[in-house]
């Protein structure tokens, strides 16, 4: 078992790692191109590396800096048909947006992944990039992975989305910019858009036209690219900031594209005006998060906010166990099909700790903690993002609670524990 002594607030200034979301798409676009492609700042991360060491089974040579990534590549038309099975380990947005890039291609490859991933939904993928022309085959009547990838003659068309998901806009995008003639993906509710913006500095022409989004086909070219500090690594320190009394945080560096940062605007709307100012703004809105201590209202939060802020709930759903009323999420059933089911992890470690929770199907109701537990044991159940609760919680109480393990932070944070308690003022 692991535990944290108590924490009384955090202080100062911090970067946390680069954006992940991002980083994925830097190294498949970057293999795409043809010629070298330069990232600077890239998270090197369990997730990340399962995509960028399918890249080099498909032929690109990737030269890993630390600092920065050299992406040596002939372009997507001459990957090669890989030797073996590729593994996505434990990451969906590598299996989706891959899928993607390989469905057009005139070779056979097989995607699989970790316990995890193969229990994790792929036909919102496969469905739509089916209805192009694809040739897929995946386990449980095309439902889940192992998928196997054939060549096929796939055509331009129209996609209308059936999941808020970033993860299947992106693999139609990124299968339709290998097709002729344009493709496009029609979605009610906006979801992120690192795929657009990054296809567009990779020279692609990707439009949007009120929630129409068409690629035209064409041959990236190579660029050089800065990744972002991840907004949702970030989340974990505005929830530490606003739960600890007297904690003062300043992110810097940190990715602001308003398609991420809706956890911004809920705050804001629950009474907790969260500071931010961009400092720059290429291909994607960067600057710094300034957080004070501060207990939300209570209320409801749901409907197309949710889809912005997928990401960041299991850390309002940890502020609301000190704010000053319930709150409740609803339309977040997308998280029951996470790393973990997170509705049910949140749901499981909140009641260890003493409060209130009632649950649903697409969500739950927060009830503000009343008294400080006399013991809870929390349980990460391989999850990054339940684990860095898990980490904030125990150092709110201190030895009293105790965790399982947080062997899931090299998904996406291995060095959240270091970075959290440098911030430390006990």
């Amino acid at each position: 078992m692991i535990t944290f002594d108590k924490c009384k607030c955090f202080k100062g200034n911090i970067k946390v790692p680069a954006d992940k979301s991002i980083t994925h798409r830097a190294v498949i676009m970057g293999s795409m191109a043809d010629g070298v492609t330069v990232v600077r700042n890239p998270l090197i991360s369990r997730d990340t590396l399962a995509t960028m060491k399918i890249m080099q089974q498909l032929g690109v040579n990737i030269v890993n800096e630390t600092s920065r990534l050299l992406i040596h590549s002939e372009g997507v038309k001459n990957f090669k048909e890989p030797y073996d099975i590729l593994n996505c380990d434990n990451s969906g947005t590598t299996a989706r947006l891959v899928m993607g890039v390989l469905a057009p291609c005139s070779f056979y490859s097989v995607l699989s992944g970790d316990a995890s991933l193969l229990r994790r939904p792929m036909a919102r993928v496969i469905n739509p990039l089916t209805k192009l022309g694809a040739v897929i085959k995946a386990k449980d009547n095309n439902k889940l992975l192992p998928a196997t990838i054939l060549p096929a003659d796939m055509k331009a068309g129209e996609i209308t989305a059936e999941t808020k998901s970033a993860q299947v806009k992106s693999a139609v995008l990124l299968a339709g910019v290998q097709l002729e003639g344009a493709v496009s993906y029609i979605e009610k509710t906006a979801t992120r858009d690192h795929t657009e913006r990054m296809l567009q500095a990779f020279g692609i022409k990707c439009e949007n036209n009120d929630g129409k989004i068409t690629v035209h086909g064409g041959s990236l070219q190579y660029t050089q690219l800065d990744v972002p500090a991840d907004f949702s690594s970030a989340a974990f320190y505005i929830g530490a900031g606003l739960i600890f009394e007297g904690s003062e945080i300043v992110i810097e560096n940190c990715g602001l594209n308003p398609s991420r940062t809706g956890l911004l605007n809920v705050l804001k709307d629950l009474g907790v005006d969260v500071k931010y100012e961009i400092t720059s703004n290429e291909y994607e809105p960067i600057g710094s998060i300034y957080i004070k201590s501060a207990k939300i209202k209570g209320g409801k939060v749901s409907g197309d906010i949710i889809a912005n802020m997928i990401d960041e709930i299991p850390v309002l759903a940890m502020i609301a166990l000190f704010g000053e009323a319930p709150l409740e999420i609803r339309d977040a059933k997308e998280l029951r099909v996470k790393e973990s089911d997170r509705i049910a992890a949140l749901i499981n470690n909140f009641r260890e700790l003493g409060a209130e929770i009632e649950e649903y199907e697409d969500g739950l109701k927060i009830y503000p903690l009343t008294k400080e537990p006399e013991k809870a044991k929390l349980l990460a159940y391989d999850d990054h993002r339940i684990s860095m609760v898990n980490i904030i919680l125990a150092k709110k109480f201190g030895i009293k609670v105790l965790m399982d393990n947080i062997a899931s932070l090299d998904v996406s944070y291995p060095d959240f524990i270091g970075d959290l308690l440098s911030l430390e003022e006990k």
